[in-house]
C-alpha cells in the first residue's frame, strides 16, 4: 500500500474528478482518514512493548479476503447515514483501488524483510507530494489531515464496526466493542509521534521510527521507476515496465469511474446501479491487484531499500 500521504493525494485527487457536490467539501479530514482504508488498525497498540495484535489482524483480513463484498456493503448501507459517512466510504473505495493497482510495484521494490514494505511507502509519498503538491512531507504534520475530533463521527464508527462483525465474526470476538475508535487514536498518535521535521527523533531512535517517519531522501535512485525499467509482478512473475506513475494514473482512472457511480447510487439507490459498482469493483485482493478466487501469493522481489 501506498503511505498516508499518497491515500490522501489520491482520495483529493479522485473527489476533484468527480465534481463531487458542495456537501462534501467540509467533510475534507473524514475523507482523508477514509482513505487510510483498513491501515489505522495496524496502527493500534504501536508501541513495541505492546503485545496484543488482536486489533491488527482486522486491518490484515480486510487487505485479503472478501475485498468486493465488504466494499459494496459499505456504498449500500451508508446511502442514508450522513455526509461525513459517505466521505469516509469513498476514501475507503479510493484506498482499495490504489491499492490493487500500486501493490505487486510496491511489494516487488521493498521486498520482504521487516518494515521495509513501509520504508519504501514513506519514500514515494515524499516523491508524490513534493512532485504534485509541492509539499515536504516531513515538515508537514499528517496527523492533522486525519484529525476529525476525539472520537469518529457515529454513523462512521458505526457503519465499520457493523460492516467487520458482520464479516469476520471471529475476529472480534474477543476485542473491545470500541476498537474502531481505538484504532483511529492509536493511527493519529503514532504519527504525532513519527512527525520529526527536525530529524532528531530518527537519530536518537533509529530504526524504532525510520521506516515510518517521513524524512528528506538520503538518494536519487529511480524509485518510481520513471525510466521504465522492467519489474515483475510480485504474484505472478509477469513483467511488466510501469512507473509507479502509470499505476497512480491506472487507478485515478477505475477510481474516477467507480466513485461517480457510488455518488449516483447515493442520489438515486437502485439494484442496477449497485450492481454495475458491483461489476466495476470485482472481488481483487488489495496486496496482490488479482482475483481473490486465484489464492495468489506475493513472493517475487528485487528490494531498492
Amino acid at each position: 500500500m501506498p503511505n498516508i500521504w499518497t491515500h490522501i493525494l489520491f482520495a483529493e485527487d479522485i473527489m476533484d474528478g468527480v465534481n463531487a457536490s458542495t456537501e462534501y467539501q467540509a467533510t475534507g479530514n473524514y475523507l482523508n482518514l477514509g482513505a487510510q482504508g483498513p491501515d489505522p488498525f495496524f496502527y493500534h497498540n504501536f508501541w513495541p512493548w505492546k503485545k496484543d495484535a488482536s486489533i491488527n489482524e482486522i486491518g490484515n483480513i480486510l487487505h485479503h479476503e472478501a475485498c468486493g463484498s465488504f466494499l459494496i456493503d459499505l456504498i449500500a448501507e451508508s446511502k442514508d447515514l450522513n455526509k461525513y459517512a459517505k466521505a469516509y466510504v469513498i476514501g475507503f473505495v479510493t484506498h482499495h483501488i490504489l491499492d490493487r493497482n500500486t501493490h505487486p510495484f510496491v511489494h516487488y521494490f521493498s521486498g520482504y524483510e521487516k518494515n521495509k514494505h513501509q520504508e519504501f511507502e514513506v519514500i514515494i509519498d515524499t516523491i508524490m507530494m513534493d512532485r504534485y503538491r509541492h509539499l515536504k512531507t516531513w515538515k508537514t504534520p499528517v496527523y492533522q489531515e486525519i484529525d476529525v475530533g476525539p472520537s469518529l463521527d457515529v454513523d462512521v464508527s458505526s457503519l465499520l464496526t457493523k460492516k467487520i462483525i458482520s464479516f469476520f465474526p471471529s475476529v472480534v470476538s474477543n476485542i473491545p466493542a470500541n476498537f474502531v475508535n481505538a484504532a483511529y487514536k492509536d493511527m493519529k498518535k503514532a504519527f504525532h509521534i513519527l512527525y520529526d521535521p527536525y530529524g532528531w527523533k530518527n537519530t536518537l531512535l533509529g530504526n524504532l521510527v525510520s521506516p515510518f517517519s517521513h524524512q528528506p531522501l538520503k538518494s536519487n535512485k529511480d524509485y518510481l521507476n520513471l525510466e521504465h525499467n522492467t519489474w515483475y509482478h510480485s504474484a505472478t512473475n509477469k513483467p511488466h515496465q510501469e512507473s509507479f506513475i502509470d499505476l497512480y494514473e491506472e487507478a485515478r482512472r477505475e477510481g474516477l469511474e467507480i466513485c461517480s457511480e457510488m455518488l449516483h447510487y447515493w442520489e438515486n439507490p437502485t439494484d442496477e446501479a449497485l450492481n454495475k459498482i458491483a461489476s466495476l469493483l470485482g472481488n481483487i485482493s488489495y496486496d496482490t491487484g488479482l482475483h481473490l478466487d486465484k489464492q495468489a501469493v506475493n513472493q517475487f522481489s528485487n528490494p531498492v531499500v
